[in-house]
């Protein structure tokens, strides 16, 4: 689905076409007061005439909703507008009192897209006028009719809250974009103030160590030696503590990505099933197990056009484990033998194309875990699973990815207690 970046963005965009669908069917009352009039068997120019205006009618109906139900909420082109307020009032006298009974709703809706405070309570209040005296022109007791201001003024009561209620979510909206946007803003000056403070101190050692070291070159050598020396170790700590302070900035929470798996996955229409562990997740093994899910959801969303995903977590009294399953098969451009989407799935022979599961493993795992076979090099996996391979790896941890027997993609990260950082 080109075009859709993200899941909000899907939502958006699927709120919408579920809008515009909403304004076709409540083109089809028009039904009732079109059946009523062919059942008097009119004459061939008439059925033509009537025909013309209800097509103008619905055409600037629907132009009306669709520009409404935009992107930019636009207020109606003129000529839609015009055209429904011409060809409504020009239906009443050939189709009666079933038309008008009906056509104030479109009617309403329409000023309402268009016009504000007095204006659209003019227009409504005009509305209604005509109606009555159109109803009782043509023959309907002032007993039967006594109820369409009521009506109309209900129906505008309706369409100004509603519209009211998108105005307050834009803004809420505006509002948690500003809020999103300050949040990342805040964020950078936090791990700029956080490396200002790692490093200053260590970069000014080194800066005066160099500086002696320089002018000491030529006439004690050995006491230059030392002070390099001494450089060498300052930057080595620095380089140790930009490593921390990363590792930090970067660490992600585990409850986080499952809820933004699940919520993604959801918007996709990928059902979700979550197993939590029997007991608390260690703070070491926290980190990696949510790299594992976000890269798990990721490759079910990306490759796997999936309609079930299971994630799995898992503790004892030695390691931690999270399983992402699916039920899902190769996008096209794997199965047809594309490199970049069997890659991402899983490696060399991974995916929903190869047999078993031959995956990308690494690390030791332990004795009897059940995840036996032959270990394959990160590098096999695309770019997402060799970092996670990485990450797993480097702390003595196993990872599995490959397909199955029965079908689907498999991805399980062990992860020993007391690594994860």
């Amino acid at each position: 689905m080109t075009g859709i970046g993200t899941a909000q963005d899907l939502d958006l965009w699927r709120g919408r076409r579920a809008a515009r669908a909403g304004a076709c069917v409540w083109l089809l009352p028009m039904g009732w007061p079109l059946w009523v009039f062919l059942s008097a068997r009119p004459q061939p120019w008439a059925v033509v005439a009537v025909a013309a205006a209800t097509a103008v009618f619905a055409a600037s109906w629907l132009a009306i909703m669709w520009r409404m139900f935009s992107g930019h909420a636009m207020k109606p082109r003129p000529w839609a507008l015009a055209g429904l307020v011409t060809s409504g009032p020009a239906l009443m006298p050939v189709l009666g009192p079933p038309w008008v009974y009906l056509s104030f709703v479109f009617a309403v809706s329409a000023f309402g897209t268009a016009l504000r405070g007095r204006a659209f309570a003019a227009a409504c209040a005009a509305t209604a006028a005509l109606q009555v005296t159109v109803l009782l022109s043509q023959g309907e007791a002032a007993g039967q009719v006594w109820w369409v201001p009521i009506a109309v003024a209900a129906q505008a009561a309706a369409v100004d809250s509603l519209r009211r209620m998108g105005g307050l979510i834009a803004r809420l909206d505006a509002a948690r974009a500003e809020v999103g946007r300050l949040a990342v803003e805040n964020e950078r000056l936090r791990f700029a103030r956080d490396l200002h403070d790692t490093l200053g101190h260590t970069l000014t050692s080194i800066t005066i160590r160099s500086q002696l070291a320089a002018r000491l070159a030529a006439a004690d050598p050995g006491r230059a030696g030392q002070e390099m020396t001494e450089v060498e170790r300052a930057a080595r700590v620095a380089l140790d503590e930009v490593r921390r302070a990363v590792a930090g900035y970067r660490a992600p929470s585990l409850s986080e990505e499952l809820e933004t798996a699940t919520r993604n996955l959801g918007v996709a229409g990928i059902a979700v099933a979550v197993s939590p562990a029997d007991g608390p997740v260690p703070a070491a093994a926290e980190a990696l197990l949510a790299w594992a899910v976000r890269e798990g959801a990721t490759n079910v969303l990306r490759h796997s056009r999936a309609r079930h995903c299971w994630i799995d977590l898992g503790v004892d009294a030695t390691s931690a484990t999270v399983e992402i399953r699916d039920d899902g098969r190769p996008a096209p451009d794997a199965a047809n033998g594309g490199p970049a989407a069997a890659a991402e799935r899983g490696g060399a022979g991974a995916g929903h194309g190869g047999d078993g599961l031959i995956g990308t493993r690494t690390g030791a795992g332990h004795a009897g875990d059940g995840l036996t076979g032959p270990l394959v090099g990160a590098g096999h996996g695309g770019s997402g699973l060799a970092g996670l391979a990485e990450r797993v790896g480097g702390v003595g941890g196993r990872l599995e990815a490959g397909t199955p027997p029965g079908g689907g993609y498999r991805l399980h990260v062990r992860v020993p207690l007391g690594g994860g950082s």
